[in-house]
């Protein structure tokens, strides 16, 4: 007993419900769909590098902001301690007449109180002027 072959072409054959043979051609759509899904693929991962690339210079740059900035604090601050050097503020301040009294007066002041009357033997003192009650 012997078994006919069926032609090749007829293997890949489909049948209709009206039973005519239709061929099946290439099929186009999941390789389109591929090749859709791999230039998208491709493209997000060159937006993707341009985004790291792009966060990099601006760490970049906000580094660089930070060192100029704690350069300039480290200036103010030697600035700063030359300013309250007390032989820089002595020196400024006989510069501008500012001297030791020679000797101490004492300004008593009472509580204020709502009514209160001063009385005429009180008398503000002057520091500035030198005047004394």
């Amino acid at each position: 007993m012997t078994v006919h072959a069926i032609p090749y072409s007829d293997l890949l054959a489909r049948h209709d419900s009206d039973d005519r043979v239709r061929t099946s051609g290439p099929r186009i759509f999941p390789l389109v769909l591929f090749a859709i899904g791999v230039v998208a693929v491709f493209f997000a991962m060159i937006y993707l590098r341009i985004s790291l690339d792009q966060t990099a210079f601006e760490l970049d740059r906000i580094e660089t902001e930070i060192a100029v900035q704690q350069s300039r604090q480290l200036d103010l601050r030697y600035d700063l301690a030359g300013l309250q050097d007390p032989l820089r503020i002595a020196t400024e301040a006989q510069r501008i007449g500012l001297v030791y009294p020679e000797e101490r007066i004492a300004v008593v002041m009472d509580r204020f109180v709502a009514d209160a009357q001063i009385l005429e033997s009180e008398q503000p003192v002057r520091a500035m002027t030198g005047e004394r009650p």
